[in-house]
């Protein structure tokens, strides 16, 4: 191993210093792993870095981000928390420094990937107030695989900015997810399904994709709160909220947009697939056994963009009517304009 050098040491921590304005400015926490990344190579090249999170009562680690070789395999991976070395510094609290010609008993091998490929291992536990948020994995591989003693003293050093900027942007992200979540029912809230809606009819106007827009409404909820009260009513909204989730796509956006009121967002639906849609939920409602009595059901407007129109207010008031609709025709219906 060469001999440390103490000047690079000090324009390295320098340079930590100067990389930590911008890193702890970014907003989301992707930006903030990518800015992490960026400013460590300009300090300390490597040839991979991942960082791993812990989790309450979870026996692995998660990891939650990965640049350089072999980033699929590594984000597909779970190091479990006693049989790996970066589950040992989670463990201890302690840095490892693992070279090429060590043993690599302790490694937890990231499935397929070369296990005879010569790699050096510099891994810290990233660490904010008492609590150890995960580890920063930094490597060389391959003709390169060593680290210095004043790279491993300034990835150290460096990990102290890192769990400060991850733990703020973890918290920003928190803080982003309570501000557009309905506290009831988990799903999103009224404000960021205008926003969301909005940013889908946007791309609809530039590219032509489709979107469709479902608005729903049980049937007759005034009724449950009237008779059982309101946590009951708020149970079965909760149990609503789940049926839906379950019911579309994935990719889809349910909103909770007041009361019993409810909204989805198909990207990319035409016009025969949001009416499948539509048609499915009231189903899929009806067939759910709802509320105290196991028979609520629910009414569905649909409108589809480009089609019916490419704004919110446009969108929007063609479901509105055409769930009005449903109301009017007797409830337990979609009307979806066929």
């Amino acid at each position: 191993m060469p001999d440390g050098d103490p000047l690079r040491l000090t324009r390295g921590l320098e340079a930590i210093i100067d990389a930590a304005a911008s890193i702890l400015a970014e907003g989301s926490l992707s930006s903030t792993f990518d800015e992490m990344a960026r400013a460590l190579e300009t300090i300390v090249p490597f040839t991979s870095l991942a960082v791993y999170a812990t989790q309450d009562g979870v026996p692995f680690l998660l990891p939650v981000f990965a640049v350089g070789r072999y980033v699929e395999e590594t984000l597909g991976a779970r190091p479990p928390l006693h049989k790996s070395i970066a589950g040992r510094v989670v463990r201890t609290r302690t840095l490892v420094h693992l070279e090429a010609n060590g043993s690599r008993e302790a490694i937890y091998q990231v499935p397929n990937t070369p296990d005879d490929e010569p790699e050096a291992l510099v891994c810290t536990p990233l660490i904010a107030g008492s609590r150890v948020l995960g580890t920063l994995n930094v490597w060389r591989e391959g003709a390169v695989a060593e680290f210095a003693p004043e790279e491993v003293e300034l990835i150290q050093r460096f990990a102290t900015l890192a769990a400060l900027a991850y733990d703020n942007a973890r918290q920003r992200e928190r803080l982003n997810e309570q501000a557009r979540t309905d506290d009831l029912t988990g799903l999103f809230n009224r404000r960021h399904f205008y926003e969301r809606l909005g940013a889908e009819l946007a791309r609809t106007r530039r590219s032509g994709d489709p979107v469709a827009l479902v608005l729903l409404d049980v049937d007759d909820f005034k009724a449950v709160n009237d008779a059982h009260g309101h946590p009951v009513g708020d149970g079965v909204l909760r149990a609503f909220a789940d049926l839906v989730r379950e019911t579309v796509r994935g990719a889809d956006i349910v909103c909770r947009t007041g009361g019993e009121e409810f909204a989805v967002i198909l990207p990319g639906a035409d016009e025969d697939e949001a009416v499948t849609a539509a048609h499915r939920l009231v189903t899929a409602v009806r067939e759910g056994c709802l509320g105290p009595a196991g028979a609520l059901t629910a009414s569905v407007g649909l409108a589809t963009a480009p089609l019916e129109g490419d704004t919110v207010a446009a969108l929007f008031r063609t479901a509105d009517d055409r769930l009005l609709a449903a109301k009017a025709a007797g409830k337990d219906r979609a009307v979806t304009g066929r």
